[in-house]
């Protein structure tokens, strides 16, 4: 039969006075006690311990061999966690102190009363119990926060680190046991994010608001390689009892993921391109057919004009074909206003996005993806728009396009083709209550199932049919307006429509300098030097600056325009085209940076669009002037007359 009965407290009691060992061992006996073992010695204490390991240890100090009690009590407790109480008639300071140092659990002076050992025994096995279950919790949340794949760093209150798990360890180069103690500045190296700006660590901001706090795509810097890594990371106050003890920082690295969702805004916005090429295509041809029937009409009527005015023609007649001329030109320079507009929209779509976002246009942002997505709507629904007042936000202007335009084609995908008629899509923009610029795209299709609403925004969803949809699009919009602070929000009745919106923070815009006086009105002249690999564009350039009194010296590569400043020729300004064989712009800009800086400031860059990412950081980069193709003759003076009055030089006649 097994005994139900609860065990008995063991007790070892260390005594080297064998009478008084052995009335104690009679007096816990009495009380209930399992006082199985007396030892007279440290080694006889160890060795029983050994043997049989007592609940706790009655430790008298001044025991027989080289060790006393207190270095014997350091011993048990170090090797087999037991606790112990000293039973001595020593209490001098001297021996207190050395006493403290082992954390004992009672110190009772000889003679003890039963009563007071009793109370003292029950009271330091409890304590004991405590104690283990707290280091076995302890040890659990930091195995538990050891092996976590996210990265976890503590600090006290006063930002000084405590804790490190092994991810926060590879994060940041630096091992827990070198971290500890040091400030939170010195260790979590941020080069980019709200954190930096403030001067101070998430986790100092934290403890500063006591609230949580999180921050998304920070740049920390790896301590140990030096490397630049992007991170997501949230911190918070670690509060007991309304006693702050600290904070936490939770972190995971995000650099890999970050480029893959890169790598699929690049695809979708590609599969964007594609369906919009269609409708561009028809954009393109209708102004371009404008342009070639005009075009061969002002040829013919020019060379009419010719013969007519050889065989002496009247004036009102001749002023009759000169107006027809004029009224094509002005058709003709519509058209080309028409195709600019139409190609600058395919370049702020397609551009590559920018690490660091920029002020945006939220209505022309929204214009321009009705214009690319016009055709998708012409056999399904009517398409509406309503453009309200918006504040400017900051973010991509491509990136928020390619939301835009998803939210478009989605939106005419939800209606069959063929009830034009009896279906409409409305975009309209708005600023809401809180200063929000709200963009709305509302349609009467087919509807999102209650059941499926609130999956539409997980990668790879979608309730198209195989081979029509990849499920990103609507994916990619809410991770791309989440980058910039907003938010994307959805609501959908199945036989009546859905309305998608975009919310988006306003930007914070400084305020502008006082305007700059007005300069000289009178028109300099200036020897311009015109560096650009397409013909008909140096002809142009050269025409229209020769038209308006200055001399330009057309070359058509850069190598040749190089030489002839390094002969002596002098320029008041240099028209470079950005983008050449052999030598570009750029190359040219930097050799005159490095030989005449002067020179190099009066460079006025001609681009045609950022075509690699050198281009791209380029232009974003230099101070000079930047004319983008194309453009008006109008433009290219006014620039001209800028720098010339920026950098006044006396024209000299040539001779």
């Amino acid at each position: 039969m097994i005994s139900t009965l609860p065990r008995k407290p063991s007790v070892l009691i260390v005594e080297d006075e064998r009478i008084v060992a052995k009335d104690l061992q009679q007096t816990l006996a009495e009380m209930g006690y399992d006082a199985f073992g007396i030892a007279s010695s440290s080694d006889e204490a160890i060795a029983v311990v050994s043997g049989r390991c007592p609940d706790i240890v009655l430790m008298d100090i001044r025991i027989k061999g080289p060790r006393d009690g207190i270095q014997t009590a350091e011993i048990l407790k170090k090797s087999f966690d037991l606790p112990v109480i000293y039973l001595t008639a020593h209490a001098d300071e001297a021996t207190i102190a050395r006493a403290k140092m082992t954390e004992p659990h009672g110190y009772l002076l000889k003679p003890v009363k039963s009563a007071e050992l009793q109370c003292t025994i029950e009271v330091s096995l409890f304590k004991h119990q405590m104690e283990r279950r707290l280091r076995e919790r302890e040890r659990w949340f930091s195995t538990t926060l050891r092996s976590i794949a996210d990265a976890v760093v503590t600090v006290d209150i006063g930002g000084k680190v405590t804790f490190m798990n092994p991810a926060a360890e590879a994060l940041i180069g630096l091992r827990s046991a070198d971290a500890t103690g040091k400030h939170a500045r010195e260790v979590l190296r941020l080069v980019d994010g709200p954190s930096v700006e403030a001067g101070e660590t998430p986790l100092e901001t934290a403890l500063r608001m006591m609230q949580p706090i999180e921050v998304h795509e920070a740049i920390m810097l790896n301590l140990a390689t030096g490397a630049h890594r992007l991170i997501d990371d949230s911190a918070a106050p670690v509060i007991d009892d309304k006693l702050t003890l600290g904070a936490v920082m939770v972190f995971r690295d995000v650099t890999e993921q970050r480029k893959l969702q890169k790598q699929l805004e690049f695809a979708d916005r590609l599969t964007s391109l594609g369906t919009m090429a269609a409708g561009t295509a028809h954009e393109l041809n209708n102004p371009l057919t404008v342009i070639m029937a005009n075009a061969g009409l002002v040829a013919e009527e020019m060379e009419r004009h010719r013969a007519e005015l050889k065989a002496g023609v009247s004036p009102q007649t001749a002023e009759r074909r000169l107006d027809e001329v004029a009224r094509a030109l002005e058709d003709m320079q519509s058209s080309a206003c028409r195709m600019e507009r139409i190609v600058s929209d395919l370049q702020a779509f397609s551009r590559p996005a920018q690490e660091t976002p920029g002020l945006v246009d939220l209505a022309r942002c929204v214009e321009r993806g009705v214009r690319f997505t016009a055709q998708e709507f012409r056999y399904r629904a009517r398409l509406l728009t309503r453009f309200g007042h918006v504040p400017p936000v900051r973010a991509d202007e491509a990136r928020l396009g390619q939301v835009i335009i998803n939210l478009l084609i989605n939106a005419a995908q939800s209606i069959q083709a063929g009830c034009a008629d009896a279906n409409e899509v409305s975009v309209t923009t708005s600023t809401d209550d809180e200063g929000r610029a709200v963009t709305e795209v509302r349609d009467t299709g087919a509807g999102i199932p209650l059941d499926v609403l609130p999956r539409i925004f997980d990668p790879f969803f979608t309730t198209k049919e195989v081979g029509t949809g990849t499920g990103l699009g609507l994916s990619i919009c809410h991770g791309i307006v989440s980058s910039f602070g907003g938010q994307i929000t959805v609501d959908s009745q199945v036989g009546k429509g859905t309305t998608f919106r975009v919310l988006l923070p306003a930007a914070t815009i400084a305020r502008a300098g006082a305007a700059r006086s007005a300069g000289k009105t009178d028109r300099l002249r200036g020897r311009i030097l015109v560096v650009d690999d397409e013909e008909q564009i140096l002809r142009i350039i050269g025409r229209t600056l020769g038209m308006d009194g200055h001399e330009a010296v057309c070359i058509e590569n850069a190598q040749e325009a190089l030489a002839l400043i390094e002969r002596g020729e002098r320029f008041d300004v240099i028209v470079c085209d950005l983008m050449m064989p052999n030598m570009t712009g750029m190359d040219l800009y930097e050799i005159l940076l490095g030989q005449d800086p002067d020179l190099a400031r009066r460079v006025v860059f001609i681009s045609g669009g950022a075509t690699s990412a050198r281009a791209g950081d380029f232009l974003r980069s230099v101070l000079n002037p930047i004319i983008s193709k194309p453009f008006t003759p109008k433009q290219l003076l006014e620039v001209i007359q800028q720098l010339l009055a920026a950098h006044q030089r006396p024209f000299q006649e040539p001779s």
